[in-house]
């Protein structure tokens, strides 16, 4: 019997739904159909349960928080009573961001975290996230180790002790996060040299406020709240009374996505922000309420640990990405202190970014696999030594494009010493400092950007890529043929899957990648190419597109 790691590029994800077989066969439900029931949230408690006993030693410490899904309550009953299974004890936080649980993690000195979402995905979904000691994302490694516990665990080749656990006091998780992210705020202060409560937020921000779209997840009721009361007016447009994730947040925007004023008002957006935004347009009768440059809005996903912002243009609006909030929070910060910064950028990244980087002096670019767990290895220290240790805020920033940013964050018991984390308003506050730093002080340029796209096959059969088998090369010989040149294969950790492609076009550095989604039943295409280069990226999308579909489709 095949036994396939159960994780994919950020935790455990599917479809909450009612099983009946037994554990062998509810782990094959969530492998083969996404299928993720009690019964295989209990059998993946127990799994992890046993590493961190075989880890850590007896009677470790594990905080449980989740997001807002209808079907969690069951699944970390589940989740707690498998993991109480191996002799844990365990620490329910409640509801909040998955950031919180990393601070939780920390302000208590736990072994490990729990924390039950599907970030993005629709309400249906559910999943976990596993977290170490560290307030740190599980590594593959890792999850092969409770992988291959789980599936010894179904078949019955391994038991779990079924020790006597104990089950502590629940702590209100959503109050430390939102103490730790005052905090935050301070620091991003002194990183910018600016003052939140006292800044003249009229050049970031229109009349009428930031739109804010939480995605009906734990920072809905609160962080627009807490934006006015420190000076920046903002109202909050998802509800909690709707599905988490429902025709709002992050998760359904694309990095390179913009719209026209045209568009907006032509045909209503099923987007709860987009249409808080035709309908202030319609209210001023089809003119922009902004100026060019202005941040209109910022949308994080379910689990609040991504953010995207809204910038308004000439013609409508315009996603502000991860790159660009990377390459905005560096010059505001190195107009203050031209200190040398460490910068990671997915595959996914804007080759802009990375290529351009030393028009703002002598700094460190590293690139790496999609996913902020990634992002936060490429920056620490060393394997041995993964918080950095500062008594001001380490020059280290992550990027991936969808918003996926990971930034240092005070240790809660540790003077000097620094997590890494990716968290949506913390990006949130973080950006629009940086913007207001900008227009105080003399900056460097943007980056030039380049063109890229990226665009899914879904529904995918992600069996049927490999990145190394014969589809693969047909989709090289394929590119190689179009842009007329020979196209290295690079590899990069943590991309079991990918098919990454790069080479000089008109002299100018390109990159093709072709990947499975961890998370969905998806395969993206993605295609960059440097600034200056003048050939139809699109028509090769298209040609990558109707090569791939027909294989990859069910």
């Amino acid at each position: 019997m095949m036994r396939p790691r159960l994780h994919g590029t950020d935790g455990i994800r599917g479809r909450i739904e009612a099983f009946d077989g037994d554990d062998v066969e509810a782990l094959k439900a969530l492998i083969e159909r996404r299928v993720l029931s009690n019964r295989s949230m209990r059998i993946i408690g127990e799994a992890t349960g046993l590493f961190l006993v075989d880890d850590v030693g007896d009677s470790p410490l594990v905080m449980l928080g989740w997001d807002r899904r209808d079907g969690n309550a069951a699944l970390v009953d589940a989740l707690e009573s498998g993991v109480c299974a191996s002799g844990w004890r365990t620490l329910r936080i409640g509801e909040v961001p998955t950031p919180g649980l990393h601070h939780a993690v920390l302000a208590s000195a736990a072994d490990a975290g729990m924390m039950v979402t599907a970030s993005h995905n629709p309400a249906t979904d559910s999943g976990v996230k596993f977290f170490d000691s560290e307030g740190y994302k599980s590594m593959p490694e890792i999850e092969d180790r409770i992988s291959s516990l789980a599936w010894d665990l179904a078949d019955g080749s391994r038991a779990a002790p079924q020790e006597n656990s104990e089950s502590l006091e629940a702590i209100d998780g959503l109050s430390l996060y939102r103490s730790a992210l005052k905090n935050r705020l301070q620091v991003f202060e002194s990183l910018f040299n600016v003052d939140f409560e006292t800044v003249d937020w009229g050049s970031v921000v229109p009349p009428q406020g930031l739109i804010l779209d939480c995605s009906g997840g734990a920072s809905t009721e609160w962080l627009a709240d807490g934006l006015r009361r420190h000076g920046l007016e903002a109202s909050e447009v998802s509800s909690r009374l709707d599905p988490i994730n429902q025709n709002c947040g992050a998760g359904d925007f694309s990095p390179t996505a913009n719209w026209s004023i045209q568009e907006l008002l032509m045909e209503v957006p099923s987007h709860r922000l987009l249409w808080t935004v035709a309908q202030h347009l319609e209210i001023n009768d089809g003119m922009a309420f902004w100026e060019p440059g202005q941040i209109i809005a910022a949308a994080l996903d379910g689990d609040g640990d991504r953010c995207l912002l809204i910038e308004g243009t000439l013609e409508g609006l315009k996603i502000v990405d991860g790159d660009q909030m990377c390459d905005d929070i560096m010059r505001a910060a190195i107009a203050v202190n031209p200190d040398s910064w460490k910068m990671a950028a997915s595959i996914e990244s804007d080759l802009g970014l990375s290529a351009d980087l030393p028009r703002l002096g002598e700094h460190i670019a590293v690139t790496t696999a999609v996913g902020d767990r990634w992002l936060s290895a490429a920056l620490w220290p060393d394997t041995n030594r993964r918080m950095l240790e500062s008594q001001h805020h380490p020059r280290a920033i992550g990027t991936v494009d969808s918003g996926h940013f990971v930034m240092p964050t005070p240790h809660p018991n540790r003077d000097g010493v620094w997590g890494l984390v990716g968290d949506g308003a913390a990006t949130l506050l973080a950006a629009l400092l940086a913007r207001v730093s900008m227009g105080g002080r003399g900056v460097k340029p943007a980056f030039q950007s380049g063109w890229k796209k990226r665009i899914s096959i879904r529904p995918s059969v992600r069996e049927r890529w490999t990145g190394q088998n014969e589809l693969a090369e047909l989709v090289q010989s394929t590119a190689e043929e179009w842009c007329g040149i020979d196209l290295d294969r690079i590899q990069v950790e943590g991309e079991p899957a990918l098919l990454l492609m790069g080479g000089l076009l008109s002299n100018l550095p390109i990159s093709i990648a072709v990947r499975n989604s961890g998370t969905e039943a998806k395969t993206s295409i993605s295609i960059r190419f440097a600034t200056g280069i003048e050939a139809d990226g699109a028509e090769l999308m298209a040609l990558l597109e109707a090569t791939l579909a027909p294989h990859l489709s069910p």
